[in-house]
């Protein structure tokens, strides 16, 4: 309605060949789910302006969400094998990329155990050259996050040594 008002109209037959419409006021239910949209696609927003690479996987291990920086380093269409459902399926991957690691079997480790406090970090280099930090830990509701950094975000991201004044 041009009142911003949201209805919805239902029309059942009745005997005799009458009409029955049911009008229901579901603005409220519009307004909230609208909302809820706009929440998730900023939160989306937001994970996909990171430069880490993110992915979260469920307390079954399946994966629930990644950002572009994530995608872009480790999904590829031109391997539609490659796809990544759940962690064991991530880990084939991150292991075909990257060199050795004893980060790999804490990653597994970490996956079946879900210690609250505990992260698992190191650092990694891709058969590509490039170097990342990877740090995993436990987020609310026994979710696994997974991020991946560019290890010179790291470098450029440390504090400088003060300027000295010469007068």
């Amino acid at each position: 309605m041009p009142d911003g008002q949201t209805y919805r109209v239902t029309g059942r037959p009745h005997p005799d060949g009458a009409l029955a419409f049911l009008f229901e006021d579901i603005t409220a239910e519009v307004s909230l789910t609208r909302h809820f949209r706009a929440e998730i696609e900023t939160g989306q927003s937001v994970m996909n302006a990171l430069p880490d690479a993110i992915a979260v996987f469920s307390p079954s291990n399946t994966l629930v969400m990644t950002n572009a920086a994530y995608d872009e380093i480790w999904q590829r269409d031109d391997e539609p094998q490659m796809l990544v459902h759940d962690l064991r399926s991530a880990l084939r991957i991150w292991k075909a990329r990257c060199g050795p690691s004893s980060l790999w079997q804490d990653v597994e480790n970490f996956g079946q155990m879900r210690r609250d406090s505990h992260i698992v970090s190191d650092g990694l280099i891709m058969t590509n050259g490039r170097r990342l930090d990877c740090a995993v830990q436990a987020i609310t509701g026994g979710m696994t996050l997974v991020r991946f950094t560019p290890a010179m975000a790291r470098l450029e991201s440390s504090p400088q040594p003060p300027r000295q004044a010469y007068g």
